[in-house]
C-alpha cells in the first residue's frame, strides 16, 4: 500500500482512579491520507469542511487492539486502537503523554487536526488495512 503521511491518533482512555477520560497519543509512521473539501448549502450560504480518508497499512498495526481490549488495559503503553470520537493530527505529537481534549491539542499544534467519525478493520485480502473516515 502506498503511504504519503504520518499521523498521531489520540485514543479515549478512562483514567479510573481520577474518574475522567483522557486522550493518549500514538504516532503511526506510515499511512495513506486523502483530504477533500465537503460543501453544503445551509441557511445563510455555503458551509465547507475538510473530510479525511486515512488508511493504516496492516504492517503498522502491530500494537493495535480492538477498542474493548484497549479500554480494559491497566496501562496502554505502546498499544493503540481506533474508536469513533478519537482525534488525530497529521504529523507527530511531541507535547506530552496525554491530553484532555481537542482544544488542548489545537493550542499546542497548528497543523491539520480531525475527529474520527467512522472506521473499519479490513484485515483480509491482499491489501490489509484499517480505514478511518474523519472530519474537521
Amino acid at each position: 500500500m502506498l503511504t504519503n503521511a504520518s499521523i498521531t491518533i489520540f485514543n479515549q482512555y478512562p483514567e479510573r482512579m481520577e474518574r475522567r477520560v483522557v486522550f493518549i497519543p500514538h504516532h503511526i509512521e506510515k499511512v495513506w491520507l486523502h483530504t477533500k473539501q465537503k460543501t453544503a448549502v445551509v441557511e445563510g450560504g455555503l458551509k465547507s469542511a475538510d473530510e479525511y480518508l486515512i488508511r493504516i497499512p496492516y504492517e503498522e498495526c502491530k500494537e493495535w487492539l480492538p477498542s474493548n481490549d484497549f479500554r480494559e488495559l491497566g496501562n496502554p503503553n505502546e498499544n493503540w486502537t481506533v474508536q469513533n470520537g478519537d482525534f488525530f493530527i497529521v504529523g507527530r505529537w511531541d507535547s506530552g503523554e496525554k491530553v484532555n481534549g481537542i482544544e488542548e491539542i489545537k493550542k499546542e499544534f497548528s497543523g491539520v487536526t480531525g475527529k474520527i467519525l467512522s472506521h473499519s478493520e479490513n484485515f483480509f485480502g491482499s491489501s490489509k488495512h484499517i480505514r478511518i473516515g474523519g472530519g474537521s
